[in-house]
């Protein structure tokens, strides 16, 4: 009866450690110092979904952490081995240890995926549809279908000719599948962080509205996108002859009425397109921008050169860069010249 007690007592002894030896294991690595990186935090990109089960050794061979089967340990007893953690970026932050590794992850798995949307100007709002969705989980059509709503164009306080003045082209982190008014939504945010008090206050001292400052700069990225110093020197000759209440006259604006941005010498007969974009008939500005001008043309308006020039012609050489003038017999000459140049160089 003796040796059968005893035989119990170590029977359950035994029974115990292997009871207790998993959360021993457990207790020994929950608090260890897993960080292979030295950087405060450190963000990683997951461009797939990921089991838990597998995270170890990712973690391990980009760097992340310095012992996967430590890592393994907490994921197992926990019992997270078969879920998912969902693609994104992820910030891993140093001070974690590995038991608070896990456990952020483990909140992190239905995160949406971010993305980095880059886009820079387009023509038109299809044409910047098509730039934007191949980033998202949207298609051109949905985007454009949005971006056509009148209701959202109004709900913005823009219309159908300067609904394209609300994005700004940049660089932006959004959720990959956001919805297309959501994407609206956030480019109103921006819209509204870039038009700071500042930047308010130079287009009320031009007395012009945010939609024609963008406008105005459409043109005058059209005119010249190759040298941007010039910028704020062709967005003062415009002011002068609105101002003036001078035609402006500016070829980007034909194109644009034309349909055809290629076009490389205009002619007599472009310019009498029946357009209210074409500023060689319409006086001030068109309804609307001819493109989607970048954020520092907007701000060459803003902060425009002061002067005198009235007349712009491109120089008769392949600098990028222009001749002003202040009177037109002036502008003739330049203009006579770099029509020659033109005929020179085989451009018809």
């Amino acid at each position: 009866m003796k040796k059968i007690f005893v035989l119990l007592i170590v029977v359950i002894i035994v029974m115990g450690g292997i009871i207790a030896y998993p959360y021993y294991k457990v207790y020994q690595v929950k608090d260890l110092d897993n960080i292979a990186f030295n950087e405060q935090s450190k963000n990683i990109t997951l461009t797939q979904p990921i089991l838990f089960s597998e995270l170890g050794s990712f973690l391990q061979q980009n760097a992340i952490i310095k012992d996967k089967e430590a890592f393994d340990l907490i994921v197992n007893f926990k019992q997270y081995d078969t879920i998912q953690l969902n693609e994104g970026i992820i910030t891993i932050k140093r001070d974690w240890s590995n038991n608070k590794l896990v456990n952020q992850l483990y909140l992190m798995r239905n995160q949406k995926k971010i993305v980095t949307l880059t886009f820079g100007s387009a023509r038109n709002l299809e044409e910047l549809a098509g730039k934007i969705a191949p980033s998202l989980a949207l298609d051109s059509t949905t985007l454009l279908k949005a971006f056509n709503n009148v209701e959202i164009q109004n709900k913005y306080g823009f219309n159908s000719s300067t609904f394209i003045s609300l994005f700004l082209p940049n660089t932006y982190e959004v959720y990959y599948n956001i919805t297309a008014e959501e994407f609206i939504a956030k480019m109103a945010k921006e819209y509204k962080k870039f038009w700071n008090s500042e930047r308010l206050s130079k287009a009320k001292g031009l007395k012009m509205s945010q939609s024609e400052i963008t406008t105005l700069a459409s043109i005058v990225y059209e005119e010249q996108k190759v040298k941007f110093d010039e910028q704020p020197k062709i967005a003062g000759l415009y002011l002068n002859r609105l101002k003036n209440n001078w035609l402006l006259q500016a070829d980007p604006t034909v194109k644009y009425a034309l349909g055809d941005p290629t076009i490389k010498r205009l002619l007599f007969k472009h310019l009498e397109v029946e357009s209210p974009y074409n500023t060689y008939r319409n006086a001030g500005l068109p309804p609307g921008p001819i493109c989607l001008p970048e954020p520092r043309t907007i701000d060459a308006v803003l902060n425009y050169e002061k002067h005198n020039y009235f007349y712009m012609c491109a120089k008769p050489e392949y600098s990028g860069y222009h001749n002003f003038s202040k009177t037109l017999s002036q502008h003739n000459a330049y203009a006579k010249e770099y029509q020659s140049w033109l005929t020179k160089e085989g451009i018809r």
